[in-house]
């Protein structure tokens, strides 16, 4: 049985428009924060609005095919 192997996830703040950087082959002009979260502010059900994009190769991500958000302070998961 092989060895246990650990990834070191780093955050890294998207400067760039959101909808852009995880729809890249889309029109970003065609979606809004409020159209996708409910409200202009990205603002979580905790009253946060600072998320991490899940990777790629997470669960989420891979099963639900779609940009996969987490909620830094509540942990709760949406999509974009």
């Amino acid at each position: 049985m092989s060895k246990p192997k650990f990834y070191q996830a780093v955050l890294q703040e998207v400067t760039e428009n959101i909808f852009e950087h995880v729809y890249p082959h889309l029109n970003s002009n065609e979606f809004s924060i409020k159209e996708r979260m409910g409200n202009d502010e990205g603002m979580c059900s905790c009253g946060h609005n600072e998320w991490m994009l899940l990777a790629k190769e997470s669960v989420a991500v891979s099963q639900g095919g779609k940009p996969y958000i987490e909620c830094l302070n509540c942990g709760e998961t949406s999509h974009l």
